[in-house]
């Protein structure tokens, strides 16, 4: 019994988070108790000091000395570790006003169950993680899974630690951000029409709907064939949240020159006020002709369907049946078109149409796009017009 009572804590001072010190009636010391978040383990040392101060400054030694010598990565203090700014950088965003969808993904990479980046970071101090460190994560990623990610995949990985580390940057708390392990990326082509396929998609689209084809018990008519021109004219993803999510209410017909403001809300960039080329006035016209003022809240496209996925998927398998009487289900590669090829073309239509004259930049900004995307995915891919090839034929004054 008074063996027990000679072990038991009889005065306890916490320190700071996981480390305090201790006396017990077998000796006038002051003890250390350290928690080992690797071990998960309690470490017990006499601090030799009978002191209380004394005592709290050899403890505080100690621990700083421990934890680099049981991993150097390991953050001393909580509030330079990964998570406290990873979570700090979650509440930025959320607050941010931004796409809930850009947040969400954004979410889904710090707190990913099992292997998100505060799984694996957490601990660390923000100063310890380096792009060997980056590497190592990819590497941990892909052994949990039966295949490899995609490198554009890991490379959203180490963006994000990027942005977290950034806060840490701006604090002061590092003395530069660590560079990003070197990916191969390989750009997926953006499937898209010729001129000369999408006036024969155009013009099949049309005798489909003069004959009446019924697709899934669904009849084509000209406001399919519309709606199809539409995204042409208008620049508008073929989803829920842009095009099947248009209503009257967010359209706006101005003039001089004449063109529809539309404002699009929740697009993958977020709100945004997009302007339409001139033709998209008269498809926008054909879509209410039976009533004199549309009612605002009515979609403008297929308002018979009040789910939207199902009016996507009766638009999708209509544009397939036109693909298919045009014999143009595929591209020259071999790449199945889908309703965003007509996005892709109205990208490359208005930059060969313009013959040069259209600010790249106000281009991506209405079409909720970047000016790197359009350089990656069209002007790269584009074929030339015979105004280019006519200038790359032209010769000098030899006079």
């Amino acid at each position: 019994m008074s063996g027990n009572s000679q072990n038991q804590i009889s005065k306890l001072k916490h320190i700071r988070s996981g480390l305090a010190i201790y006396q017990t009636g077998r000796s006038p010391y002051w003890y250390v108790r350290l928690w080992d978040p690797v071990a998960k383990r309690y470490v017990r040392k006499s601090s030799k000091e009978t002191s209380r101060i004394e005592a709290t400054e050899a403890a505080i030694e100690f621990a700083d000395s421990y934890r680099k010598n049981v991993d150097p990565t390991l953050a001393a203090a909580k509030d330079r570790s990964f998570e406290a700014y990873a979570r700090r950088l979650d509440a930025y965003n959320k607050a941010s006003g931004g796409s809930k969808r850009s947040y969400s993904d954004g979410h889904k990479i710090l707190f990913r169950e099992g292997d998100g980046l505060i799984s694996y970071f957490g601990k660390y101090d923000v100063g310890k993680i380096t792009s060997g460190e980056m590497r190592d994560y990819l590497v941990h990623l892909d052994s949990r899974r039966p295949k490899p990610l995609a490198n554009s995949t890991k490379a959203k990985q180490c963006m994000m630690v990027r942005s977290v580390l950034r806060l840490a940057f701006e604090d002061g708390l590092i003395d530069k951000l660590p560079e990003t392990p070197k990916l191969k990326t390989v750009d997926k082509p953006r499937v898209t029409f010729s001129e000369k396929e999408y006036k024969k998609f155009m013009t099949v689209a049309r005798k489909c709907a003069e004959r009446g084809d019924v697709v899934r018990g669904v009849k084509i008519t000209h406001k399919h064939v519309h709606l199809f021109a539409f995204i042409v004219h208008s620049f508008l993803r073929p989803t829920e949240k842009e095009l099947f999510g248009l209503r009257h209410g967010d359209v706006e017909v101005r003039s001089n020159p004449t063109h529809l403001v539309i404002d699009v809300h929740g697009g993958k960039t977020g709100f945004r006020k997009a302007a339409t080329l001139s033709f998209a006035v008269l498809l926008y016209n054909g879509t209410y002709m039976s009533m004199t003022t549309p009612d605002p809240d009515q979609y403008v496209f297929m308002p018979e369907y009040k789910n939207r996925a199902t009016a996507i998927a009766t638009a999708r398998r209509i544009f397939n049946h036109v693909l298919d009487q045009a014999g143009l289900k595929f591209d020259t590669n071999g790449n199945a078109r889908s309703p965003y090829s007509l996005r892709h073309f109205a990208f490359q239509a208005r930059l060969r149409g313009s013959k040069g004259h259209v600010n790249i930049y106000w281009l991506a900004q209405n079409a909720g796009t970047s000016v790197e995307q359009l350089e990656r995915f069209y002007l790269k891919n584009m074929e030339l017009s015979a105004q280019q090839v006519q200038n790359l034929q032209t010769l000098g004054d030899e006079g």
